[in-house]
């Protein structure tokens, strides 16, 4: 009886299984703090317009793979990116809700109902 081969998982940076994330008591200065690098702001403006599948050995977003691997690394303990298996491969994405934080910063500056002094 002959066995099915299952398919070589690529080479990635997993987000799947528990990931240690960076994630302090104060989320939006994380989330700040990962946007100061460039190589993860990069990351992340790519993924706003497309998901990736690894492997990547080229790289992404104008980076070679080991800028890359590095930013999404950070970007993944950050807790920003998010990933999923589709087959031997993952898939990566914007974890959403972890911006809403974010948001509601932006929001409150631009839209500012302070009281006057």
């Amino acid at each position: 009886m002959e066995e099915e081969s299952k398919p070589k998982m690529s080479k990635h940076v997993c987000a799947c299984g528990p990931i240690l994330t960076t994630v302090s008591a104060n989320p939006l200065l994380d989330i700040i703090s990962i946007l100061d690098d460039a190589d993860s702001l990069e990351i992340l403006k790519g993924l706003m317009k497309t998901e990736v599948r690894s492997p990547f050995p080229d790289g992404l977003f104008g980076m070679d793979s080991q800028r890359t691997n590095k930013a999404l690394r950070r970007v993944l303990r950050a807790g920003l990116v998010n990933s999923r298996i589709d087959g031997p491969d993952h898939v990566y994405y914007i974890h959403v809700e972890r911006f809403k934080v974010l948001e509601e910063f932006v929001e409150g500056c631009v839209h500012n109902h302070a009281e006057k002094a």
